[in-house]
């Protein structure tokens, strides 16, 4: 028997050996456990995020492709009525709206709930939401159109009233030779010739003698692109756009084929500075300049009340003006002495500014729990087809209420 004392006790370590290896297995299988389970959730939110997104962009298509036969209605039944017969009636400015409409199934406006749909069949998302934003690209002055002499001609006056004083503070607000040499080189780069560009005596656009148009990339190790911009990002480029110019004026440049500034949506500086360059026998910098001490100028009072207008109609979904002619006729219709001292030429202001939006930016944002997913496209109203199209990722652990929607307080990446 004397054997066996020698082996007491082994039974025992070996049992408590194993119970500690299958209790180490046991917490590394629930740790994975646990790891898989919530990797599979937020794959789920990850999935109903971009689904969500996805949502709102073909919700707001829907509705700009359903422009057309709001167009042909309109065109045969609304003669009879004022507000259509003029023809601005946009749906984009609604398709936000429905979006709203699909994520919380309530339809508010003006901070009241006019209508609720909770329990309709194909409304309504149970677990997050969707918005999105409609961004009209007509409301910027476009770098790529300067193929024609016209084109150039309409280019170089938007530009030129932007960037005036501004290239050149020394120049006093009057003529701004550097911000014609800055708007001559973003001509030059979207053009497909070598040629550098200039302006004669007589206001048209020739070829410069001397050194063509890359002899001042040489330095950076580049050439001019010579064909049309692919993002704004691009202008910063060009030589004589400064990081300071771009970060002031980046946000009223486009790339995208629109054609006149659509003053409804356009900002205040952008409108100032073409309304300012086609006064009617006025002197821009006593309407457009510093006012007196505590005063201000003619124009920025001019657009002040102009905003407050933009601002009502925005409210109740309606265009601020209806065409160009209404928007000339708005700052006849100020008040006196302030109708008197901003007179504009019809004729020539009429050429750059519309009231209609060809190219719009669409960002749609879809989230879910923690995950957020963004997609940014710019669609042609016309042929409805994509310009572009980026999807980011963002997280949506901030959220705002809006209504009974939810949504990010900052949304993903953008330009």
């Amino acid at each position: 028997m004397e054997p066996l004392k020698e082996h007491r006790g082994v039974a025992l370590v070996v049992v408590l050996t194993g119970v500690a290896i299958l209790a180490a297995f046991s917490t590394e299988f629930s740790y994975r456990t646990r790891v898989d389970i919530q990797v599979a959730s937020n794959l789920e939110r990850r999935v109903q995020a971009y689904f969500h997104a996805r949502s709102a962009m073909e919700i707001a298509r829907l509705v700009i492709t359903s422009q057309k036969f709001v167009d042909q209605a309109v065109s045969a039944f609304g003669g009879g009525v004022p507000g259509l017969a003029r023809g601005n009636f946009e749906l984009w400015r609604y398709a936000c709206k429905f979006a709203e409409i699909f994520s919380s199934s309530t339809l508010n406006f003006m901070g009241l709930e006019i209508m609720n749909l909770k329990g309709s069949e194909g409304i309504g998302v149970e677990e997050g939401g969707f918005a999105c934003e409609v961004v009209p690209e007509d409301s910027r002055v476009n770098l790529n159109a300067s193929l024609t002499a016209q084109d150039r001609r309409a280019t170089f006056t938007k530009l030129y009233a932007l960037l005036r004083g501004q290239v050149d503070e020394d120049s006093g607000g009057r003529d701004d030779r550097k911000a014609v040499e800055l708007i001559l080189n973003i001509m030059d780069w979207t053009d497909p010739d070598d040629e550098r560009s200039d302006i004669d005596s007589n206001g048209n656009f020739v070829q410069a003698a001397g050194a063509g148009e890359n002899v001042d990339y040489a330095k950076y190790g580049y050439r001019a692109r010579n064909a049309k911009m692919d993002s704004v990002e691009e202008v910063r480029l060009v030589e004589g756009m400064s990081d300071d110019l771009y970060c002031r004026f980046g946000r009223q440049f486009t790339v995208y084929p629109t054609e006149k500034l659509n003053v409804n949506e356009a900002e205040l500086p952008l409108i100032k500075s073409v309304v300012c360059d086609n006064l009617l026998n006025a002197d821009p910098l006593v309407v457009c300049g510093v006012g007196a001490p505590g005063q201000m100028a003619p124009m920025d009072m001019a657009l002040g009340l102009l905003e407050v207008c933009r601002t009502i109609k925005r409210a109740l979904f309606t265009p601020p003006f209806t065409s160009e002619n209404d928007f000339i006729a708005f700052f006849s219709r100020l008040p006196e002495p302030l109708n008197q001292a901003v007179q504009v030429n019809p004729t020539t202001l009429r050429a750059l500014v519309g009231t209609r939006t060809k190219v719009l930016r669409v960002t749609a944002r879809g989230w879910a729990g923690e995950s957020g997913h963004q997609i940014e496209a710019v669609i042609d109203s016309s042929s409805l087809n994509y310009l572009y199209w980026r999807e980011t990722g963002f997280d949506a652990t901030r959220v705002y209420r809006g209504g009974a929607s939810e949504g990010p307080a900052t949304g993903g990446a953008g330009r």
